[in-house]
This record gives C-alpha cells, sequence and structure tokens, in this order.
C-alpha cells in the first residue's frame, strides 16, 4: 500500500469539505431565498441532511473541517437574504450543531449505518432527525427570530420545527442512498431496460408534479401520489427518495411562487407553506415505509432463494434422510435419500401420517418425541424407532427432530434427520445380551434374570409366581478332586438339564458361581414344586465321563419361595435363599420351601 503523507490527508479533507459548504450554502440560500415569509425563519430546509449523512459516514476526528465550512455557508446564505450578518453566525451555529446531533444521536443508536432496509431503522430515522433533534432546536430559533426582528417566538420555533424535520426526512434518505454508495452499485447493475423505465416514471411524476401544482384551479393534490407510488414500488427505496425530493422541490417552488392547489386567496403565504409542508409530510410517511418493507421483504426473498438453493443442494446430496412433519404427525417432505436408503420412492410416503410407515410398537415413542420437540423449539430431541423397508426388512432408525416455527415463532412442525442405525442396534443388543448371558453356561446372569422380570411386569402380571434357587452340593470339592475343567463341565451339565426341564416361559439364569435360578410364571405351588424335583432328580441320575475313564455324580440343593404380589424379586430370593440354607443343613440333594 503506497505511504499517504498528513498533507495528502489534508488536501483531500479540505476538498471533500469545500464540496459539502458549497452543497450546503445551495441548499440554504435555495430555502431562505423561496421559503421565507415576512422575514421569520425558512419554511422548508434542505441543508441540514446534507451535513448529518456526510458526518454520519465520517470518523468523529475529521467532522471539525466540515462544521466550520458549512457554518460558513450558511452563515453566508443567511446574510445575502436572511436576517443580518448580526443574526447569521447564531443561527448558522444553531443549524450545523442541528446536523451534528443527528448524526452522533444515529451512530450511537444504530453504530453500523445501514440504507433504510428495516423498519426498525426507519424508525430511528423518524425519531431522531424527525421529531427529537428538530424539536430541541425549534425554541433557540425561535428566539433568535424574536430577537432580530421581533417575530413570534413560538411560530418561529414551530416553523422551523416543521420546516427542518420535513426537509431531513424528505432529503435524508436519498443522500443516504447516494453517499452510502447504494445509487452507484445500481447504477453499475442496472439493465437498460430499467434504466428506460426508471426515466419514463421520473419523467411523468415530474410531469403530474408540475401540471398539478402550476394550476390552482383543481385541487388535485392527490395526483402526484400515483406516480410516487408506482416510482415506490417499481425502484424501491431509490424511487420513493427520487420521487419525494422531485415533489418536494416542484411544490415548494410553485407554492412559494403563490402557485398550485394550495395558493388559495384566504391563506396567507405562510399558511400556503404549512399546508405544503403537512401535503409533503403525509407523501413522505405513505413513500418511505412502504420503500422500507418492499427492502425488507427482497432480502428475505433473497435469503428465501439463497436458503432454497441450499436446502436442495443438501436434501439431494446428503446420506441421511431429511423429513419434514407438519404439526398433526403429517409427513410434507422426504429427501431423495430415502429411495437409498429405505427403498421407497418420497412421494409413496408425503402425505401419509408418520405414525403410519413406523412399527406399531413405536407409535406412541415417536408422537411422544413430535410433541416434546413442537413444545421445545430450542431443543433437539433425538428418538429410535422401527420401521419396514420395502425390501420387507424391519430396520433401526434414529432421529434428530427440531421444531419450526412459523411467521409468527409459534412451531408449525418439526424437521427430521434419519438415519439407519441397525448395525449399530444390532452391535448394542449383542453387547447387551453378552453383559447379561453367563460366558460359561450360556444361561442369562443375574442381571438377565432381572431383565426378564422387567419385561414380564411390563407385559402384565401373568399369574402367580415362584423362584426357585439351585446350589451344586460339595462342588469345591469337585473342582479340588477333578479339576475346574471337569467343574466347568458340571456346571454346563446341570444348565443343560434345568433348561430341558423347563418352559419357554420361565426364566433361566445361573447367579455365579454353582448357584441356578429359576423363575416359575404362572403355576401352582405343586407344579413348581415338581418340576424343581424333576430336576434335582435328573441332575443326580447324570455321569459325567472324565479323560480318564472316571466318573462324576453331583446333587443339588432347591430353595423354593412364592414371589409376592408386589414383584418383589429381591425379597423372593432371600426367601429362597433362607429355604436352600435349610436344605444344605438337612443333608443336601433336597427341596425345601420358603417359611
Amino acid at each position: 500500500m503506497p505511504n499517504v503523507t498528513l498533507l495528502q490527508i489534508l488536501r483531500k479533507e479540505l476538498a471533500q469539505a469545500s464540496l459539502l459548504a458549497i452543497a450546503y450554502f445551495i441548499a440554504a440560500y435555495v430555502a431562505v431565498t423561496y421559503t421565507r415569509v415576512g422575514g421569520g425563519v425558512a419554511l422548508l430546509w434542505f441543508a441540514t441532511p446534507l451535513l448529518a449523512v456526510d458526518l454520519r459516514y465520517r470518523p468523529e476526528r475529521s467532522w471539525t473541517l466540515r462544521l466550520v465550512g458549512c457554518a460558513i455557508a450558511s452563515a453566508l446564505a443567511t446574510t445575502i437574504h436572511g436576517l443580518g450578518l448580526q443574526v447569521a453566525l447564531p443561527f448558522a451555529l444553531l443549524g450545523v450543531a442541528e446536523g451534528a446531533a443527528i448524526a452522533w444521536l444515529m451512530r450511537r443508536v444504530e453504530p453500523t449505518p445501514r440504507h433504510l432496509t428495516s423498519l426498525r431503522e426507519l424508525g430511528l430515522l423518524l425519531l431522531v432527525a424527525g421529531l427529537a433533534v428538530p424539536a430541541a432546536t425549534a425554541l433557540p430559533a425561535g428566539l433568535l427570530a424574536h430577537g432580530a426582528a421581533d417575530l413570534p417566538v413560538w411560530r418561529n420555533a414551530f416553523n422551523w420545527f416543521v420546516a427542518h424535520s420535513l426537509g431531513t426526512l424528505t432529503v435524508m434518505p436519498i443522500v443516504k442512498l447516494v453517499i452510502g454508495g447504494d445509487v452507484t452499485a445500481w447504477s453499475k447493475a442496472v439493465r437498460r431496460r430499467e434504466l428506460y423505465e426508471l426515466a419514463a416514471l421520473t419523467t411523468l411524476h415530474v410531469t403530474v408534479a408540475v401540471l398539478v401544482f402550476a394550476q390552482t384551479q383543481l385541487p388535485l393534490l392527490f395526483v402526484p401520489l400515483l406516480p410516487l407510488m408506482l416510482m415506490v414500488f417499481r425502484f424501491g427505496r431509490l424511487g420513493a427518495a427520487l420521487a419525494l425530493l422531485l415533489l418536494t422541490i416542484i411544490g415548494s417552488v410553485c407554492t412559494a411562487r403563490g402557485l398550485g392547489p394550495v395558493a388559495m386567496p384566504e391563506l396567507s403565504a405562510g399558511g400556503r407553506i404549512q399546508l405544503i409542508e403537512l401535503y409533503l409530510a403525509v407523501a413522505t410517511l405513505m413513500a418511505l415505509p412502504a420503500a422500507t418493507e418492499l427492502k425488507r421483504r427482497k432480502i428475505l426473498f433473497s435469503e428465501v432463494q439463497e436458503q432454497a438453493a441450499l436446502h436442495k443442494i443438501i436434501t439431494d446430496r446428503s446420506g441421511d434422510i431429511i423429513m419434514a412433519v407438519t404439526a398433526d404427525g403429517r409427513i410434507s417432505f422426504v429427501s431423495p435419500s430415502l429411495m437409498k436408503i429405505a427403498g421407497f420412492a418420497p412421494e409413496a410416503v408425503v402425505g401419509k401420517l408418520a405414525r403410519e410407515i413406523v412399527s406399531p410398537e413405536d407409535v406412541e415413542q415417536i408422537v411422544d418425541a413430535h410433541r416434546r420437540a413442537m413444545l421445545s423449539p430450542d431443543q433437539t430431541i433425538i428418538f429410535e424407532f422401527r420401521a419396514m423397508k420395502a425390501s420387507g426388512e424391519m430396520a433401526w432408525f434414529e432421529s434428530h427432530a427440531c421444531a419450526i416455527s412459523d411467521e409468527h415463532g409459534q412451531a408449525s412442525g418439526t424437521v427430521n434427520v434419519v438415519r439407519e442405525v441397525s448395525r449399530r442396534k444390532a452391535v448394542e443388543l449383542d453387547l447387551a445380551r453378552a453383559a447379561a448371558t453367563d460366558a460359561l453356561t450360556g444361561l442369562p446372569n443375574r442381571r438377565g434374570l432381572e431383565i426378564a422380570r422387567e419385561r414380564l411386569a411390563q407385559a402384565g402380571k401373568p399369574g402367580q409366581q415362584f423362584l426357585a434357587l439351585f446350589d451344586i452340593d460339595r462342588f469345591k470339592a469337585v473342582n479340588d478332586t477333578f479339576g475346574h475343567a471337569s467343574g466347568d463341565d458340571v456346571l454346563r451339565t446341570f444348565a443343560s438339564v434345568l433348561t430341558a426341564n423347563t418352559r419357554g416361559t420361565d426364566a433361566v439364569a445361573r447367579l455365579g458361581g454353582e448357584e441356578f435360578a429359576v423363575l416359575y410364571l404362572d403355576v401352582r405351588l405343586a407344579e413348581a414344586r415338581a418340576a424343581c424335583e424333576r430336576i434335582r432328580l435328573q441332575f443326580a441320575a447324570e455321569r459325567l465321563a472324565l479323560p480318564v475313564g472316571r466318573q462324576v455324580a453331583a446333587t443339588v440343593s432347591v430353595g423354593l419361595a412364592p414371589i409376592p404380589d408386589d414383584g418383589d424379586l429381591e425379597g423372593a430370593l432371600i426367601a429362597a435363599d433362607q429355604a436352600l440354607y435349610r436344605s444344605k443343613n438337612a443333608g443336601r440333594n433336597m427341596l425345601s420351601l420358603a417359611a
């Protein structure tokens, strides 16, 4: 980057400040020449917005030169056609202070300068530049006019407020667009057809305004509003700013010369100017909000188009299924990846209720997840479900769901990112099965017994239940005499006897060491006791052959206890263990009932 000397910076600042001062002088000169009535303050003032917008885009350290230049320009214009040199300087200082105040306040309430792209910004502009600052400077201006020419204080204060408020709101938008670069950017991107259209509408607007304000016979003030709004709707902020500026210039000049629909004989010159001020204020409040809202909608439309394009790329190329579900649970959109993952075309499920395509066992779960996502828009709800593929295979899926909000912020549905997790679920089931299974015998362990009990409880009370505990007698001696490998064979043999003598509805488990358990469901006491006796007798008759030609015979002691109606498995285990202890003490290889 080339070095920039201080002298070059000062030259650039001086040139910019000089151009601003010239523009300020022209605006001030026109105002005091054509809009002063009875020697009072100007009834239309266009100089302040030039200064305010320029300062808005400059660092505050460069304000001094511009303020001095505009003060000199204002004093000169007021001296030539104003109240004299002795009042020109106070008026000049008050005018530049007004511009500086607008710029300073706008920087505070909106640090990043914008260009009429939101109603909030327009509201701040109306509040600061259209109301607060002109109101603050109106009384000092009225006092200055009174001191200089003995003019009414409050009438001149009111005229100052209206003139500066209207002038600022009329001119400031187009100056903002010019200095902010919007006009330059538009001129570079505009197509020739649009340029011709703008020229034609501007010509129409000027022609209509001149015809309306050049005659005094017909009250046609409403007619210029038609081309004004046409320019607003066709060219937004630029059209509104240009049309308002032209309408203000034409209407003000004609009215000051006694022409136009408001040039009624019964009205004084000041009254006519104030009436045209009211008309221009109404036109401004019609055009600027409409232009700002159109710009906001254009920005939103552009964002929607960008989001739609991004959405299409994501949904078309995503490896997951992206699904939109309405508030009532109906599928409104599914990405093409559904075909690759589940074998269905998207149109095969769009319009269906989500509950219709999932496993009946998981319907309640997905309905609850959808409800929770709708109630918690800031959260992502994760849930799993099963659904049938086109091939007929039942697969597991995981969904991440979050709410979609409408323009009022209310949840109108959910968007779900769904992926198949069948492999993961198979691994999880294998791990869970391994964690609940005894590796030596293949029977469920104590955790497996608890799981079986929980599932039975969820399925409903299956009738009277009993718990039997089996403990192989003198198992330590078997290990010590024949070795642990033979002991393991004994355990496996007993596990085979257990499974051979229980029903599919009974739960069998190895609790640890040489202790086993059977959970008998929906049986009477006599049936449970007979089943335990069969197991005891059959195991006692087993003979396990050893590699050295010897055989091992073992017996088992049994404790049988009922499970209480409240399903207290731990209590039943304690009661059955106590019964088993009595069998051991009574000589082993026998069955005892819990007391």
